[in-house]
C-alpha cells in the first residue's frame, strides 16, 4: 500500500479510513493537502473492494481550517515589471487569486462527484477549510462537543463554496452564522441539519465505523446509484454551479482593507498576535 504525506490510509471489511495527520498543526487544509486525499482516494476507487471511505482526523481536531501561513507570501505578492507595456506590467493579485481559489473549488467539488460514499467523523474543531472538505462529504457524524465555525469571515475570508451550508442548514441559518463567525457545538449542529449525529465523544469512533461498515454490505453500484442520484437532483437545483461561484466572492473580499491587515500583522508579528486582532472584540459575546 503506498504512503501518502500527512494522511494515514487502513482498509478493512470495505472500508477504507483516510485520516488528516498532521496533528501538531490541527490538520490545516490546503491545496496539497486536497491533492494528497485525491490520490489516496483515487487509489481506494478501482473496483470494489473499497465500497465506504471514512474521513477523520488525528489529534484534537478534524480541522482547524486553512494553512494560514501560506497566506503570508502569496497575499504580499506584488508583480514585478519586466517592461514599460501593457503586458509587461504583470497580473492583477486579484485575477491571480479568483484562479486559485477557482482550483480549491474544483478540488472540492471533485471529492463531492466521487463515486463511492465518503462519510465525515469530525471531532475538536471543524473550522474554515475543514467546513469545506466535510461540505463536500455525504454523511457526517461529529461528537457532541465537536465546535463548527467559520471565523475567518470576521477579516480575511468567506468560505469558498459556503459548506454547502444554503443547501443543508438554509438561509437563515447561513446568514446567522456568516455574520458573526460564531461556534456551534455538534449537538446545534445536528439541530440544523448541518451533520447527520452528534455522538458522545468517546462513542465516535466505534459508531461510525459501524455505520461504514453496514454501508459497506450495500454492492457498490447501489450505493454509487444513491450517491450519484441525490447528488444530481442538488446540481439540477444550482448546488454546483452555486459553489463554483464562490471564488468570485472570496476574491473580492480579499481586496479587503482588513484582508490586508491580518496578513501584515500575521507576518510581521504572528499568526497568534492576527488571530487576536480579529477575535477579540467577539470574546464578549457568544463564539
Amino acid at each position: 500500500m503506498p504512503e501518502f504525506e500527512g494522511l494515514l490510509l487502513d482498509i478493512e471489511a470495505g472500508v477504507a479510513t483516510i485520516t488528516l495527520n498532521r496533528p501538531d498543526e490541527l490538520n490545516p487544509i490546503d491545496e496539497s493537502v486536497l491533492d494528497t486525499l485525491l490520490a489516496a482516494l483515487e487509489f481506494v476507487e478501482a473496483g470494489d473492494s473499497v465500497r465506504v471511505v471514512r474521513l477523520k482526523g488525528s489529534g484534537r481536531a478534524f480541522s482547524a481550517g486553512g494553512n494560514l501561513k501560506s497566506l503570508y507570501d502569496w497575499f504580499t505578492y506584488e508583480p514585478e515589471a519586466t517592461g514599460p507595456h501593457a503586458w509587461e506590467l504583470g497580473q492583477s493579485r486579484a485575477e491571480l487569486d479568483r484562479a486559485w481559489v477557482g482550483t480549491l473549488i474544483e478540488r472540492l467539488l471533485r471529492i463531492r462527484a466521487y463515486r463511492k460514499p465518503i462519510i465525515a467523523q469530525v471531532h475538536g474543531y471543524c473550522i474554515g477549510g475543514g467546513i469545506e472538505l466535510i461540505g463536500a462529504s455525504d454523511v457526517i457524524f461529529a461528537a457532541t462537543d465537536a465546535k463548527f465555525a467559520h471565523p475567518p469571515i470576521r477579516a480575511h475570508g468567506i468560505l469558498a463554496t459556503l459548506g454547502m451550508w444554503p443547501f443543508r442548514i438554509g438561509m437563515l441559518k447561513t446568514k446567522e452564522l456568516l455574520f458573526t463567525g460564531d461556534t456551534i457545538d455538534g449537538v446545534e449542529a445536528e439541530r440544523i441539519g448541518m451533520i447527520n449525529r452528534a455522538i458522545a465523544p468517546d462513542e465516535l469512533d466505534a459508531v461510525t465505523l459501524a455505520y461504514c461498515r453496514r454501508a459497506a454490505q450495500v454492492p457498490l453500484s447501489g450505493l454509487t446509484a444513491a450517491k450519484l442520484w441525490t447528488n444530481r437532483w442538488f446540481d439540477i437545483a444550482g448546488m454546483r454551479t452555486a459553489a463554483a461561484e464562490g471564488a468570485e466572492f472570496d476574491s473580492l473580499l480579499h481586496t479587503d482593507p482588513a484582508f490586508d491587515a491580518f496578513v501584515h500583522i500575521a507576518k510581521d508579528q504572528g499568526l497568534k498576535a492576527a488571530l487576536a486582532w480579529r477575535d477579540d472584540p467577539f470574546k464578549s459575546g457568544k463564539g
